[in-house]
């Protein structure tokens, strides 16, 4: 993962039906993507939410790996808070991350810290326009 790409390209097509779309990105398979109004499609807000969250444990990982932390489990949740300004609409207010990472005992310290210099990486999260907080909880297991 060291040589990450430096360029992302994707592209939509709309469908024809009211606001779905879909997302191609390479040979991946398509993503359904509409509005937050559309129940069987992924909405961009979500995806966006989702992609701090990923791009978290990404990065969680990769310095548990580099720094020799054996990462028993990880799991997260995240969620997103929208604000309507008067004039423009909405837009984020911020993005809560919510990992949990489990490690062997005794070494709580360090996984406390990998998460914080994870989110200090952390592409995604550095990129938007909004805060993004985490509560992390390190949990221990033999």
């Amino acid at each position: 993962m060291s040589d990450i790409p430096l360029n992302y390209q994707t592209a939509y097509e709309w469908t024809g039906d009211g606001e779905k779309g879909e997302i191609h990105i390479g040979e991946l398979p398509v993503l359904p993507i509409g509005s937050p109004h559309n129940a069987d499609r992924y909405c961009p807000e979500h995806i966006l939410v989702v992609a701090a969250e990923a791009c978290l444990a990404n990065y969680v990982l990769l310095i548990s790996q580099k720094s020799r932390l054996e990462v028993k489990a990880y799991q997260s949740t995240a969620e997103g808070e929208l604000l309507k300004e008067d004039t423009t609409g909405y837009r984020f207010k911020r993005i809560v991350i919510r990992p949990v990472l489990t490690v062997e005992s005794g070494k709580e310290n360090t996984a406390e810290k990998i998460i914080h210099k994870a989110h200090d990486l952390c592409m995604v999260a550095r990129a938007l326009n909004c805060p993004v907080d985490i509560e992390p909880i390190i949990k221990t297991a033999k």
